[in-house]
C-alpha cells in the first residue's frame, strides 16, 4: 500500500477554530517505513499510522454503493489538545477505501486525518488504518483487521453498506463508531452517522419556511428510494411545524415525461379552465373595475395550491424540471422552491425559475482556511468530503482529552453541547443521528445569499439539568 502524499506546511489547530486561523509552524517531513506485515507513516511529531494487515477473510456481504453526502468536526467546551496526562496511548481505527473505485476518495481522507494529527500534536494518538476497498465485504475484513490493535474508537467507513457490514464486527468488541456516511439508516445506538444527512437538511429548511409563513407544501421527487425518503422526510418536518402537505408528484429518474408529472402537479389544466371562467364572468358585468381586473388576470395562470415545493434533485435534471416549472408559472414570489445541499452552486441564479429558492448546507465560515491548509500541506485541492476526516479526528482527539486518559463512551459521544468544526456545530443523539447547525441559503439573481445564519450553539435538552455521576 502507498504512503500519502509528501507533506509541506502546516498551521496549528487548537479545540477552537480561531486558534486554527493563529499561527503556522514549518513540518520538516514525514518518513515511511514498511515491514512484512504492516506499513507505518510515522510524522516527526510521532504520531503514528498503522496500516493494519489483510490476514483475515470474512464472509462477503452485497450491497451497492450508496450516495452519500458528509460532513465534519472538532470540539465545544471541551479540555484543549494536547497529551495525555495519563501518557497512555489512544488508539484510533479508521476505515476507508484505500483501493477500488473510490480509492482518489479515500487517500483524500486519509491526508486529512493524518494532517489533523499533525495540527493536533498529540503523541499519545495512534491511527491505525485499513482499506475497506470501497465494498461490504472488504469493510467487514478491515473492521475484523483493526481489532488486533484494540482501538479505543472506530472511524469510518465512508457508504453506508460498508457502515452496515462493519457495525457488527464494532459492536461485539465493543467499540463505538464514528461513521463517515450520511445515511440516518445505518444510525443506531453506538453507530454514530457523522455526514451531513438529507433529512436533516430538509428539516431546516422547512422549518424556515414555515417561519417565513409558507405553510402550503408539495414535492416533485425521483420515483425511487431515495425520493421516497425525502417525501416522508418533508411530510414529517412538516407536521412538526404546523404546515400541510398539499400535493406530492413522482417522476421518472430516467427524465421521461417530466412534461406531465409537471403539469399534474401544478393542475395546471383546472388552473387555466378555473381562470378563464372568472375572466368571462368579469367581462359580462363590463364595469371599470371588472375590465381592470381582466386586464390583470390575462396572462395569469391561475392561482397554485401550493406556495413550498421541494424538490431533492440537482443536476442536468433539475435545469429540465426547472425549464417546464416555469412554462406552468412554479415561480417565485408565488411559489418557493426547497432543494439539499447540493443546490450550492452560484451557476443556479442563471435560471430565473431558481431564484428566490431555499437551501440548508453546512456553513462555508472555515472552507477557505481547510481548503488553504490542506492545499499548503499537499500540494493539491481538497475533495469537499476531505473535512469529514479531519474533523473526525479532531473529534476523536476530543475524547481523548476528556476525563482521565480519555472518554469514548456514548455519553461522552452524545454530549448536548456538541462539537465545533470546519463545517459548523453537530452534536449526536442516543439513537445515532446527527443534529446539525445548518445555514439557510437563498439563490438570488447575484448569486448566494445568507438567508437565516447557522446556530453557534445548541439550546440544552428539555429534561431535568441534574447530573448523575
Amino acid at each position: 500500500m502507498g504512503s500519502t502524499r509528501s507533506c509541506s506546511t502546516w498551521l496549528p489547530t487548537h479545540l477552537a477554530l480561531a486558534a486554527m486561523l493563529a499561527a503556522g509552524l514549518a513540518l520538516t517531513g514525514c518518513k515511511t517505513t514498511k515491514s512484512e506485515d504492516f506499513e507505518t507513516v510515522e510524522p516527526v511529531q510521532e504520531e503514528t499510522l498503522v496500516i493494519a494487515s489483510e490476514d483475515v477473510v470474512e464472509p462477503a456481504f452485497t450491497e451497492d454503493p450508496d450516495a452519500f453526502v458528509v460532513d465534519p468536526i472538532t470540539g465545544i467546551n471541551e479540555p484543549a489538545y494536547g497529551d495525555d496526562a495519563t501518557g497512555a496511548v489512544r488508539r484510533i481505527a479508521l476505515l476507508l477505501p484505500l483501493s477500488g473505485t473510490h480509492s482518489g476518495l479515500g487517500h483524500d481522507l486519509l491526508d486529512a486525518a493524518t494532517l489533523a494529527l499533525f495540527d493536533i500534536d498529540n503523541a499519545n494518538i495512534e491511527l491505525v488504518v485499513a482499506d475497506t476497498k470501497g465494498t461490504a465485504e472488504g469493510a467487514a475484513q478491515a473492521a475484523n483487521q483493526v481489532l488486533a490493535a484494540q482501538p479505543d474508537l472506530i472511524v469510518g467507513p465512508l457508504f453506508s453498506h460498508a457502515v452496515t457490514a462493519a457495525a457488527p464486527v464494532a459492536q461485539q468488541a465493543g467499540i463505538n463508531i464514528i461513521a463517515l456516511s450520511s445515511d440516518l439508516e445505518v444510525a443506531q445506538p453506538g453507530v454514530f452517522v457523522l455526514g451531513i444527512a438529507p433529512e436533516d437538511q430538509i428539516e431546516r429548511v422547512v422549518a424556515y419556511a414555515a417561519n417565513q409563513g409558507r405553510l402550503r407544501f408539495a414535492a416533485l421527487a425521483p420515483q425511487s428510494r431515495f425520493g421516497q425518503r425525502m417525501v416522508q422526510a418533508m411530510e414529517a418536518a412538516v407536521a412538526r411545524h404546523g404546515g400541510v402537505v398539499v400535493t406530492r408528484a413522482f417522476y421518472n429518474p430516467d427524465g421521461l415525461a417530466l412534461d406531465e408529472t409537471v403539469r399534474e402537479l401544478t393542475q395546471y389544466p383546472v388552473r387555466q379552465a378555473d381562470l378563464e371562467n372568472q375572466i368571462a364572468e368579469l367581462r359580462a358585468r363590463g364595469d371599470e373595475v371588472s375590465m381592470a381586473t381582466v386586464a390583470r388576470l390575462e396572462g395569469d395562470a391561475g392561482a397554485m395550491a401550493f406556495d413550498v415545493l421541494l424538490i431533492p434533485d440537482s443536476g442536468s435534471r433539475l435545469s429540465q424540471l426547472s425549464a417546464y416549472l416555469g412554462y406552468y408559472d412554479v415561480m417565485s414570489p408565488n411559489v418557493r422552491l426547497l432543494g439539499l445541499a447540493s443546490w450550492n452552486d452560484p451557476v443556479l441564479a442563471r435560471e430565473q425559475v431558481m431564484q428566490g429558492a431555499w437551501f440548508a448546507t453546512a456553513p462555508d465560515n472555515n472552507r477557505s482556511w481547510f481548503g488553504n491548509h490542506f492545499a499548503g500541506a499537499y500540494n493539491t485541492e481538497s475533495s469537499r468530503l476531505a473535512t469529514l476526516a479531519y474533523d473526525a479526528m479532531a473529534l476523536a482527539a476530543a475524547l481523548t482529552s476528556s476525563g482521565a486518559g480519555g472518554d469514548f463512551s456514548e455519553r461522552a459521544i452524545t454530549d448536548w453541547r456538541g462539537f465545533q468544526g470546519v463545517d459548523g456545530l453537530f452534536r449526536f443523539r442516543d439513537d445515532g443521528t446527527p443534529e446539525r447547525g445548518l445555514v439557510v441559503m437563498e439563490i438570488t439573481a447575484e448569486g448566494l445569499d445568507v438567508a437565516n445564519p447557522a446556530p453557534t450553539v445548541f439550546e440544552p435538552p428539555a429534561v431535568s439539568m441534574l447530573m448523575v455521576e
